[in-house]
């Protein structure tokens, strides 16, 4: 039976989607939008003939979490690897992780253990669009697999036996349904921002009645809309006044400027980057498994035919939103053809064999679980608990800017920044950015850390 939330209101509706697409979405109700082309195809290729750089786990063989795991190329970027060590151990014991999102597939259980997810807090939100009224719904039966990658960064999965390791493997997932809806004529998630707003409330009723503690918890928005939502903005405010810290992805509208709620000051936004290593040689569909340079600054791959005018090893993609006037862009991470769990039903129903739900997606929503993990590694710390404010400030100070602003414009526009790259179609594309693309630059989560373990207690 469906527990009453909230007597009936009068609303404006909101409608909340997520930002695994290009185009931000404008909602005006009751007409409700997609999300545009999503950016997301199946991994065909198994692990058998993938694995070819590390042979320390067996094949078929189960675990409790996967920390120490196979380190994927998003990874590698932002230096999780850094963090693995025997001497580290940064895996954000301790620290739950709110996934307000789609919910997460019927077999999530096949990708993540249960000592992972925290079934007993997870919960879903509707709303009824002619009342008003918000009733609870279970949080285990999403349609769309996108809740499913977004967790799947943080803690990492199960690839075919295989373990991936995530950026906090051993944090806990809270999964907060509030995108419960789906247009099939569109093929889009979505939700009202009521439904966003009482998810984040939830979370914030949990650290105010002693379930969860404060500076332990982190809130992961990869959703948003064009418009802002004070109920949604009221919402965030109020959590990150309780002591919980709020991320969320910062659009897709790529010069068109951020969405909302990533588009707040007080919200930690991320932006999308890439690894040119992913676009040569062609046909390279393992890239991801592959080694990033340490040095950022190594010429991309394709310099070899194009020259300085090719980038770096990292770039800001094409579609990930730029920093306008009022809004506050804090830092790229990996948003480009992230490998996870994943199911879009355009593709039909659920396959029974899990095995067959692993997909490349991209966008800034899986750029802001890499965010979100990192600042549930930095809330590991014992004796300190860190603010909001102190998350951003740390997180900024220890970006690396230096490969997003390598200047090398010119050539094909009049913007500074660029990256050629090759799709899989064989043919070249380039992408531009100026300043507002970047935020403080590339998240660097070894970094991060480093800075938090050398603060004293509060």
């Amino acid at each position: 039976m469906k527990r009453k939330l909230f007597a009936p209101i009068a609303i404006a509706l909101l409608l909340i989607s997520i930002f695994t697409a290009l185009p931000l979405v404008t909602a005006h109700a009751p007409v409700i939008l997609t999300v545009g082309d999503i950016r997301a195809a199946p991994v065909s290729v198994r692990a058998e003939s993938q694995f070819r750089i590390n042979g320390a786990y067996p094949p078929g063989q189960w675990y409790t979490d996967y920390a120490g795991g196979m380190v994927a190329f998003d990874m590698d970027m932002i230096d999780v690897e850094q963090l693995t060590h025997e001497q580290n151990k940064w895996y954000g014991k301790g620290i739950h992780v709110a996934v307000l999102d789609t919910g997460m597939l019927p077999n999530w259980n096949y990708f993540f253990p249960k000592s992972r997810i925290d079934a007993d807090l997870g919960i879903g939100f509707v709303q009824d669009l002619e009342t008003g009224e918000i009733t609870t719904v279970p949080w285990d039966d999403a349609v769309s697999g996108h809740g499913t990658h977004v967790a799947s960064t943080i803690i990492g999965y199960n690839y075919h036996g295989y373990p991936i390791t995530g950026v906090a493997p051993l944090a806990k997932i809270i999964p907060v349904k509030v995108l419960s809806f789906y247009d099939y004529d569109e093929w889009s998630a979505w939700g009202t921002s009521g439904m966003v707003a009482a998810g984040i409330d939830y979370i914030t009723s949990l650290v105010e009645d002693g379930t969860l503690e404060a500076g332990k918890i982190i809130i992961n928005l990869s959703l948003g809309s064009s418009v802002p939502s004070s109920d949604i903005e009221g919402a965030i405010d109020l959590a990150i006044a309780a002591g919980v810290i709020v991320v969320a992805s910062a659009g897709n509208n790529g010069p068109g400027g951020m969405g909302y709620p990533g588009g707040y000051p007080q919200v930690i936004s991320a932006a999308a980057a890439g690894w040119t290593g992913q676009w040569y040689p062609s046909g390279n569909y393992g890239f991801w498994l592959e080694d990033v340079p340490e040095d950022l600054m190594t010429p991309a791959p394709l310099s070899i035919y194009f020259g300085p005018y090719a980038g770096t090893q990292t770039y800001i993609t094409y579609f990930s939103a730029w920093e306008l006037e009022g809004q506050d862009l804090d830092v790229a991470a990996p948003g480009s053809w992230c490998v996870g769990p994943y199911w879009d039903p355009s593709a039909g129903p659920l396959p029974e064999d899990p095995e067959d739900c692993y997909w490349f997606v991209g966008g800034t929503s899986m750029a802001a679980p890499h965010v979100a993990g990192t600042a549930a590694l930095m809330a590991e710390k014992k004796g300190r608990k860190l603010v909001q404010s102190e998350v951003e400030d740390i997180l900024e100070s220890t970006a690396d800017i230096a490969p997003l602003t390598f200047v090398n414009g010119g050539w094909l526009g009049p913007l500074p920044y660029m990256a050629v790259y090759e799709l899989y179609n064989g043919l070249y594309y380039w992408t531009e950015w100026d300043d507002p693309a970047v935020g403080a630059g590339l998240l660097q989560t070894d970094a991060a850390v480093a800075a938090v373990a050398a603060l004293g207690p509060h």
